[in-house]
């Protein structure tokens, strides 16, 4: 197990490496941060090279202080860590990254796991999530945090099929830790100054093996996401997780590392 920081343009990104083999770099949720992955890196280091970080603006990375690509930070860290190529596993907000990578770099992505991936410039439309966002634009603009996380978790924890109490408090918890420690570090400074592709409009560029794995209970918005890659991307496969919503990996973390060792080891 080893721990670093590599400098990135005007920037640090801090990551962790465990394992050999084959490398899988995991990339977390936006707000949240590679702490999201512990169940992940246990099963994957038995024979992989796993790795995982903070993406700038988000854990142990620094605040962005200036316009930058998710997606070139995580080139800079492949060549830091002299890995030619490795499987992306991302979710909602990694799996943007992962694919802004893998369109302007596809020769460096041996597969793709996209995780209730979005995509950049597309456009929100379920009723739920644009509440939720007005909700939590009047919670900022009144400077209640508390409630402003609370607008998040009703989102991107629980979905619109959902009320609080049906969730596992402890996932709450956990993202609620993470979502609050992103706000108060960072500012939400991870999303204001970054630059994404408009990967909505060229989902059929992508060339890597790809699984996009969607939780039947997720917003309208992300199901026709993972339908679009199943339909668009040149190698993709589409797995419904029943009963989950946003967070697969954490509300199912067993099922969620069979379903990830299986597809690399075929």
């Amino acid at each position: 197990m080893a721990h670093g920081r590599i400098q990135v343009e005007n920037g640090e990104l801090a990551y962790e490496i465990r394992g050999a083999g084959d490398p899988v770099v995991l990339l977390h949720g936006g707000m949240l941060d590679s702490r999201m992955w512990d169940a992940e890196m246990t099963a994957l280091e038995r024979h992989h090279t796993a790795i995982r970080y903070d993406a700038r603006g988000h854990g142990e990375s620094s605040t962005p202080t200036q316009r930058f690509k998710h997606y070139e930070d995580l080139r800079s860290l492949l060549t830091a860590l002299e890995l030619p190529c490795a499987t992306l596993v991302g979710l909602s907000g990694g799996g943007r990254i992962a694919v802004d990578f893998a369109l302007t770099y596809p020769d460096l992505v041996e597969n793709l796991v996209l995780v209730a991936t979005g995509l950049g410039a597309m456009v929100t439309k379920d009723p739920f999530v644009l509440e939720q966002n007005k909700k939590l634009e009047e919670a900022g603009a009144r400077g209640d945090l508390p409630a402003a996380i609370e607008c998040v978790l009703r989102m991107w924890v629980d979905g619109p099929r959902r009320a609080p109490e049906d969730v596992d408090q402890n996932v709450r918890r956990r993202c609620r830790e993470m979502y609050t420690d992103t706000i108060t570090r960072h500012s939400g400074s991870g999303f204001v100054l970054m630059d994404e592709l408009r990967a909505v409009e060229r989902v059929r560029e992508l060339t890597p093996r790809t699984l996009t794995l969607v939780g039947d209970l997720d917003s309208s918005d992300i199901l026709a996401i993972a339908d679009q890659l199943e339909s668009e991307a040149r190698d993709a496969r589409k797995l419904v997780v029943p009963g989950v919503a946003h967070m697969i990996n954490l509300e199912k973390p067993a099922d969620f590392s069979r379903i990830l060792l299986d597809f690399l080891d075929c």
